[in-house]
C-alpha cells in the first residue's frame, strides 16, 4: 500500500468517523426542550436514543459480515451516506414518532463505520502497533461525539445541529472513495507478510463453521461479557448527565453542556493513551494489557461517582473549572482506556477473514448496556419520583446506579488476563501454516 495513500486513506477514515459520530451526542443537550415541545416525558426520550443505540447495533453483524467478503472502502462509503442523509432530514421532523423514525434510519448507517473501520485498521496497521491504530479511530468517535455535544449545546435550537453534522461527510465519503487506497486483507500480519508481498491475496474468508468457531473462543466470550455489562454506564451517564446538572445544580444548558464536554474530553484522551500504554503493558508483561484496562475501569467508577456527589455550583467560577478540568484530565479518563485494548484483543485473537464480523458481533453486545442505559435512565428517573423521591436525588440516584455496573466489568479483565494470550498464540501458530500452505503452492506453481 502507498505510504502516501495509506496516510490519506488513515485521515479521511478519521474525518469520516468524527462527523458521523457526532450524531451521537445531538440529542441529549436539547433533552428538556424537545420533551417540552412534544409533550412527552422521560422514557419516551430515552426511547429515542435507545432506539438509535439499538438500531446501529444491530445492523452491524449484517455490515460485519458483508467487509469480510466484498469491498470495505465502497461499503463504507454506502454506510456513511445511509446514516447521514436521515441525520440530516431529522432537523424538519414535526412530531415525536417522525423523529423515532428517522432516528432508527440514521442508526442503520451509523452501525458501518465500527466493523468496516476496524476492519480496515487491523490491516493498516501491524499487530505491534494495532493498539495505536485503534486508538486513532476510537478518538475520532470521541471527538466527533464532543463536537456534536457543543454544537447541540450552543445552538439555540435543537434542529440545526443534524444539518451541521450531517453535511461534512457528504464530501468527504466520495472523496474517500477517490483518494483511498483498500490495503490487502491480513497485510497487518508479520505471519503473512512475506507472501503478501510477493502479490499472493489472502483468500480465506467468512463462513458458518468459522463463525461458530469464534463464539467457541474463550477471550471472544469474555469480551462480549464485558462489553455488555461496561456500556450499561455509557448509556445512562452520557444520555442523561446534562439534564442531571440542569435538574439538580440548576445549571443552563450551556453551563451543563460544558461540563459535560470537559468530562468527555478526557475521555477521548483517555482513549488514546489508553490505546499507547496498552501496547506499551503488553510488550513488558504478557496479558499486561488486560490488566491495565481492569484497573484502569475500576479507578474510572470511583472518580465518576465522586464528581456525580460533588455539589458544583450552579454558576461556575474560574476555580471552578480549573478544579473540574484538572480532575477529568487526570482521573476520569480512566473509564476510557478498554475501548482501543479491546479492538485489538479482538484483532489478534481471530483470523484476518473473521474479523469485520466478530467486530460486529461485539458491537452488537457492546451496545446492549448503551441501548439499555437511555431507557433504563429514564424509567428509573421516572420511578424514583413516583416513589416519593424528589426530581433531583430521584436524577442523582440513577446517575450512581448506572456507574455501579463497571464493577463487574472490571472482575472480567482480570480472567481475560489468562485467556487472550493464548488465544493469541493459537492464532499466531494458525497463520503461520497458511503462510506456509501457501509459499508451498507458490513453489509448486
Amino acid at each position: 500500500m502507498n505510504k502516501y495513500r495509506k496516510i490519506a486513506s488513515i485521515v479521511l477514515l478519521v474525518l469520516m468517523a468524527t462527523f458521523l459520530m457526532a450524531d451521537q451526542n445531538l440529542l441529549p443537550p436539547n433533552y428538556q426542550q424537545i420533551m417540552a415541545e412534544f409533550g412527552i416525558g422521560e422514557a419516551q426520550m430515552g426511547l429515542v436514543s435507545t432506539i438509535f443505540v439499538t438500531t446501529s447495533a444491530l445492523i452491524t453483524v449484517i455490515w460485519g459480515f458483508l467487509a469480510d467478503v466484498g469491498k470495505r472502502k465502497r461499503l463504507l462509503v454506502i454506510g456513511v451516506l445511509l446514516g447521514e442523509i436521515p441525520c440530516f432530514l431529522t432537523a424538519y421532523v414535526q412530531n415525536y414518532w417522525q423523529l423515532l423514525a428517522l432516528r432508527l434510519f440514521t442508526g442503520i448507517g451509523i452501525g458501518s463505520i465500527i466493523p468496516i473501520g476496524y476492519s480496515l485498521i487491523a490491516d493498516m496497521f501491524q499487530r505491534e502497533r494495532r493498539g495505536r491504530g485503534y486508538a486513532y479511530i476510537d478518538t475520532a468517535f470521541g471527538f466527533g461525539t464532543l463536537f456534536g455535544m457543543i454544537v447541540a449545546g450552543l445552538t439555540a435550537g435543537w434542529r440545526l445541529p443534524f444539518i451541521i453534522a450531517s453535511v461534512p461527510n457528504f464530501i468527504f465519503a466520495p472523496l474517500f472513495y477517490i483518494v483511498a487506497e483498500e490495503p490487502k486483507r491480513g497485510s497487518g500480519e508479520r505471519e503473512l507478510k512475506e507472501v503478501l508481498e510477493k502479490g499472493y491475496e489472502y483468500e480465506y474468508r467468512i463462513s458458518m463453521e468459522a463463525i461458530k468457531r469464534s463464539l467457541k473462543t474463550k477471550t471472544n466470550i469474555l469480551i462480549f461479557t464485558q462489553g455488555v455489562i461496561g456500556t450499561v454506564p455509557w448509556g445512562v451517564l452520557m444520555y442523561w448527565l446534562i439534564s442531571f446538572f440542569m435538574v439538580t445544580r440548576g445549571m443552563d444548558k450551556t453551563t451543563a453542556t460544558f461540563v459535560l464536554l470537559l468530562v468527555g474530553l478526557s475521555t477521548v484522551i483517555g482513549t488514546l493513551i489508553g490505546g499507547i500504554v496498552g501496547d506499551y503493558f503488553e510488550r513488558k508483561q504478557r496479558g499486561g494489557r488486560a490488566v491495565l484496562t481492569g484497573l484502569a475501569i475500576f479507578i474510572g467508577m470511583i472518580v465518576t461517582i465522586a464528581i456525580i456527589l460533588y455539589p458544583l455550583p450552579s454558576h461556575l467560577s474560574i476555580l471552578d473549572w480549573a478544579f473540574l478540568a484538572l480532575y477529568s484530565f487526570l482521573l476520569i479518563q480512566f473509564v476510557t482506556y478498554a475501548d482501543p485494548n479491546v479492538r485489538a484483543i479482538i484483532s489478534q485473537v481471530n483470523p484476518p477473514e473473521d474479523r469485520a464480523t466478530v467486530f460486529g458481533l461485539f458491537n452488537i453486545l457492546d451496545n446492549v448496556g448503551k441501548a439499555i442505559g437511555p431507557l433504563f435512565g429514564g424509567f428509573l428517573i421516572e420511578f424514583l419520583k413516583d416513589i416519593g423521591y424528589a426530581k433531583p436525588a430521584a436524577y442523582e440516584y440513577t446517575m450512581i446506579i448506572g456507574s455501579l455496573f463497571w464493577i463487574p466489568c472490571a472482575l472480567v479483565w482480570i480472567w481475560l488476563r489468562w485467556t487472550y494470550p493464548e488465544d493469541r498464540d493459537r492464532i499466531s501458530e494458525l497463520l503461520r501454516k497458511r503462510a506456509k500452505e501457501i509459499m508451498r503452492k507458490l513453489s509448486g506453481s
